[in-house]
């Protein structure tokens, strides 16, 4: 028996592991979506590299007992996870279809730390092939359909490839480490990324970049569309559940609202909290029979929020307290319940400075059954309102044509507003800009000599002739006479 098996030996008799957390989040406003599940080995003469510790454990038989272990260890400290968060559990491709593994997370099995299957992302690692397709794949089906979720590790290392995103369908994507690693400074990787990011939107597949290390990767990845982020810049993996820190959820607020001013429509579109409204709220130790009753005597509360100490911690509409007391039993089982034991946690919350137009798109990302759920608004924190859907449709559509009243009828090119947005987007970036002015020799003449139409066409050839001879430039706003780099 060589060193490393009987270092391996010794951590699985002695249980000498333990798990840390480390946090995923939104790169959209800087909260916690969820934690991935990490183990370390907790007694320091045992200590041997992870990656090397499971790679023996594959080599001398012992996956299952070690992947048990660190599921367990996981699981056993989840009680100090906050409700509505994700716990994602690594698991490798070919102990997913194990008889074993499927007994063991029965629903009874989870109840036990205090989860449900909603709250558990099975996070597929191909440390080696898998060895049997179609067991694979029915076991993600079996899995997906009691609503657990389904990750795909290391898109784009070379062995997580396209062929198991297309037979897993997973809920979610995690893009390898090394594309992200200077992002910034790697057109093909940022094409790369975007291209799997419109993707996973289109598929209605949730993207979260791995190992974001710096402030400039970060920026990149939000001005790519990525949704979601992992990495030691913005937590590092903790023995507790710990959400990222405020000055780092500030900078991704900041580097979304710089990304949206650079695409010219930031200072267009309102802010998500000039068009809420209070809402209904309730608290959430109410009884559900008491709300019930009242939704029946007031068809005006469409839907309402659960808050507790000013924030909001669940939301419900009217149609989905009805059912819920309906059906044979359903007002037997719930008729005594508090109303935060029947809302939903899953719900949209934004912040009251979110342009609409990117709360339109979070919404439009929803799964069906909440597409046209309104939105919760929060300000630092707190409950502010709800937006409608429809509000949001009737904001976006007046921006688009405010958008056309601002550009040139004939040429097309932007107006003075546009302009002006362009430059305030320079002033607040720290990047080095100019501002050319043209005075076209003799245009006036050419225009009276050759109409109008003809200067215009004229003004679009020289902005073509620009771009072409400035390709590289990150941004150019070309109007008449003006040319801003």
């Amino acid at each position: 028996m060589d060193d490393k098996q009987q270092l391996l030996n010794r951590i699985l008799e002695g249980r000498h592991l333990t798990p840390v957390f480390q946090p995923i989040v939104s790169l959209v406003d800087g909260k916690t979506y969820g934690y991935e599940a990490l183990s370390r080995i907790s007694q320091k003469e045992l200590e041997m590299n992870i990656e090397e510790m499971f790679l023996t454990a594959f080599k001398h038989n012992k996956s299952w007992e070690l992947e048990t272990l660190c599921r367990v260890k996981a699981l056993e400290h989840s009680i100090h996870m906050e409700r509505g968060k994700k716990l994602f559990l690594n698991v490798n491709c070919n102990i997913i279809y194990d008889n074993a593994f499927r007994e063991g997370f029965t629903k009874a099995y989870l109840q036990k730390f205090g989860l449900s299957s909603n709250d558990i992302i099975f996070e597929i690692t191909e440390r080696v092939s898998i060895l049997d397709t179609h067991a694979f794949t029915s076991a993600v089906e079996h899995y997906q359909k009691q609503n657990y979720g389904i990750a795909i590790d290391d898109v784009g290392a070379g062995y997580s490839g396209l062929n198991i995103i297309a037979n897993a369908r997973p809920d979610l994507i995690k893009l390898d480490m090394n594309m992200i690693r200077d992002v910034h400074k790697d057109e093909t990787k940022q094409l790369l990324i975007k291209a799997l990011s419109e993707f996973g939107k289109n598929a209605g597949i949730l993207v979260i970049a791995e190992g974001i290390e710096t402030e400039a990767e970060l920026e990149t990845l939000v001005g790519l569309g990525v949704g979601y982020g992992q990495g030691f810049f913005l937590g590092c993996p903790d023995p507790y559940f710990k959400d990222i820190s405020k000055d780092k959820a500030d900078l991704i607020r900041n580097c979304q609202a710089k990304n949206y001013i650079r695409k010219n429509i930031a200072s267009l579109y309102p802010m998500a909290g000039y068009l809420s409204r209070s809402g209904h709220t309730f608290f959430p130790q109410e009884k559900a029979l008491r709300i019930y009753e009242e939704l029946q005597n007031d068809p005006s509360i469409t839907e309402f929020t659960v808050t507790e100490g000013g924030a909001a911690i669940g939301f419900m509409t009217r149609t989905s307290l009805i059912e819920k007391f309906g059906g044979r039993y359903g007002f037997s089982l719930n008729s005594k319940r508090s109303i935060q034991q029947l809302t939903s946690k899953n719900f949209l919350s934004v912040n009251y400075d979110m342009p609409v137009n990117q709360v339109s798109k979070l919404a439009m990302q929803r799964h069906y059954d909440q597409l046209y759920n309104p939105i919760v608004v929060e300000k630092e924190g707190m409950y502010w309102g709800i937006v409608t859907i429809k509000d949001l449709l009737e904001a976006c559509t007046k921006v688009e044509v405010d958008t056309a009243m601002h550009s040139n009828p004939l040429t097309g090119l932007p107006g003075n507003l546009l302009i002006d947005q362009e430059i305030l987007y320079r002033v607040l970036n720290d990047s080095p800009y100019c501002i050319i002015y043209f005075d076209i020799d003799n245009f006036k003449s050419y225009n009276d000599a050759y109409s109008f139409q003809s200067g215009d066409m004229m003004l679009m050839l020289l902005a073509d002739i620009l771009k072409k001879r400035l390709p590289k430039m990150s941004s150019l706003v070309i109007s008449e006479g003006m040319i801003l780099l």
